[in-house]
């Protein structure tokens, strides 16, 4: 799927850097890495790392099944008139992602979500601390339009978001926004994977299909 982004999407290695600072095109070939190299932590490590990102899509799909609409807008970029197409058949890893991970972790005896949450959270910081100062919020177009950036939520939370206690440091200076955007993001990450994991796990022991648990 990253691979399918950066052909139809980029036409210069600048702008496959800019695609792959994007953790949830990151973490991908990531995941291939460790399951090549066998490391079910830096695995695990890479479904924490997008957790937030990852499993609100079914919240917004689930909401836009039922309701006719997207209740968080985490998905609502896939409607701006600016998203090109590769990127519509491509999110489709949001989907799929985090439960072939779990599902690839559960081929070891246990599920290393502490030691991965570790490794995440390192990821977490660095990415953001590179994304904050290595990138702008915005930057003017060759058409003179404004695009917006804010990589990896590095100035403030996603504009379709509008719950208003997490965006009380929207655009503040690094020193208050990062911690803050930060904690909130590896504490979500963590719980969420957590559920997730345990929604796909304990059903798949009780049918003795695995025989795995997670060790925290």
């Amino acid at each position: 799927m990253a691979g399918l982004r950066l052909r139809c999407e980029t036409a210069s290695v600048a702008q496959d850097i800019y695609q792959l600072m994007f953790s949830c095109n990151f973490a991908m070939p990531s995941a291939a890495l460790a399951i090549f190299m066998r490391r079910p932590v830096f695995l695990c490590a890479q479904g924490i790392l997008v957790a937030i990102d990852q499993i609100l899509w079914y919240v917004d799909l689930l909401g836009y099944l039922v309701l006719g609409k997207l209740p968080l807008k985490v998905v609502g970029y896939l409607l701006w008139p600016s998203t090109p197409l590769s990127r519509r058949i491509s999110c489709i890893h949001h989907l799929l992602f985090e439960p072939l991970v779990i599902l690839l972790g559960c081929q070891c005896s246990s599920l290393p979500v502490g030691r991965a949450f570790l490794v995440a959270l390192v990821q977490s910081v660095a990415c953001q601390i590179i994304c904050r100062f290595t990138t702008p919020l915005e930057i003017l177009g060759l058409k003179g339009e404004m695009c917006y950036l804010n990589i990896n939520l590095c100035y403030e939370a996603f504009r379709d978001v509008k719950v208003s206690c997490i965006r009380i440091y929207d655009r503040a200076e690094p020193v208050k926004y990062l911690p803050w955007m930060l904690w909130i993001w590896n504490a979500g990450n963590l719980l969420l994977f957590l559920l997730l994991a345990y929604i796909i796990v304990v059903p798949l022991r009780w049918v003795g299909l695995v025989d795995t648990h997670l060790a925290l």
